[in-house]
């Protein structure tokens, strides 16, 4: 038994497409090397280095959050340049390189689009003597394979890119709002802090982890519809996170006041499943009336437990009806 589960586990990245990210990374260090080797370029890990600062599990990522380090390692390649020009005209070398990489070492700490500048700048400035090639000529040829690197970084993320991001956001999405759901409209709810925190942590992974494919779907979304859809994925992704807060402020509320009505977990839970039907294309829709009229009686009604429950439960149907507004305006698959 413990064979098999171990032969699972190993096998479990291949069903559900987690080893993508490696053999994309693995595509475009063995084709950057492979071009660099065919122009017959020196020293052609560098262009491999570009790469490895570059290169994202996807085309969203690359071509979003990642165009940050395209941007900061163009920056710094130029910087290293001007550098190595500097030098060439008789500038102290290692006065020079310091100073430029203490420079832009204080502005990736200011511009995080700038992370990767320093290391960039760091390759160029480092040029020595290679026979044949004076240093200003090898800090231009590394240029190159820096070029060459980020070049093949992005042309590997977007063909090899897995596509239908959209699809499976809305998986991800709908589980996510279904197991808020059950513990939301569950007769027991765990008590135990440390149980409670590990839930909440592995729902704040599961936000993150849907921001990240947000970004995927909505780029994807522009190349295959021509717009109409921007931004839609990520506004579906921050509602999904308010919703996640606005159930554990409800939660919270029955922890404190355990005379609040029952009938209002079941109502939150049966909507916030209804949301997690909708977003998988279930043809009934979310039904919000029931959760509607418990907040409305929470706050037309009288007593503690009536004034602690009307605004969370005020927050969540309005967020629902957010989400239920940007489902209703997508475009079909």
């Amino acid at each position: 038994m413990n064979g098999t589960r171990a032969l699972q586990r190993l096998a479990d990245p291949w069903r559900n497409g987690r080893w993508r990210p490696g053999v994309q990374l693995a595509a475009a260090v063995a084709i950057s090397w492979c071009v660099a080797t065919a122009l017959h370029l020196p020293e052609s890990f560098w262009a491999v280095m570009s790469v490895l600062i570059v290169m994202r599990p996807s085309a969203g990522s690359t071509l979003d959050a990642g165009w940050d380090r395209v941007r900061g390692t163009a920056a710094g390649a130029l910087v290293g340049m001007a550098g190595v020009w500097l030098q060439h005209h008789g500038a102290q070398p290692i006065a020079t390189t310091l100073a430029l990489v203490v420079l832009l070492a204080f502005a990736s700490a200011s511009v995080p689009g700038m992370r990767s500048a320093p290391v960039a700048a760091l390759i160029i400035l480092s040029a020595g003597g290679i026979p044949g090639h004076s240093p200003l000529q090898v800090a231009l040829l590394r240029m190159v394979q820096i070029g060459i690197g980020v070049g093949v970084a992005l042309v590997v993320s977007t063909v090899m890119s897995e596509y239908h991001a959209g699809a499976r956001f809305d998986e991800g999405c709908a589980a996510l709002l279904r197991g808020i759901a059950r513990r939301m409209s569950a007769s027991r709810r765990p008590t135990d802090a440390g149980e409670i925190e590990r839930i909440q942590a592995g729902t704040r992974a599961a936000l993150v982890r849907l921001g990240a494919l947000a970004g995927s779907a909505d780029l994807e979304a522009r190349w295959w519809r021509r717009g109409g859809t921007s931004g839609s994925y990520r506004d579906k992704a921050r509602l999904a996170a308010r919703i996640f807060q606005d159930a554990t402020v409800l939660d919270r509320v029955f922890r404190l006041a355990p005379g609040t009505r029952a009938e209002a977990a079941q109502a939150a839970g049966a909507a916030i499943a209804g949301m997690a039907d909708a977003l998988e294309g279930k043809p009934a829709p979310s039904d919000l009336d029931e959760l509607a009229r418990c907040a409305a009686q929470a706050s037309s009604g009288e007593g503690a437990s009536n004034a602690l429950l009307a605004a969370p439960l005020n927050l969540l149907l309005d967020d629902l009806r957010r989400l239920q507004t940007t489902l209703a305006a997508r475009p079909p698959a």
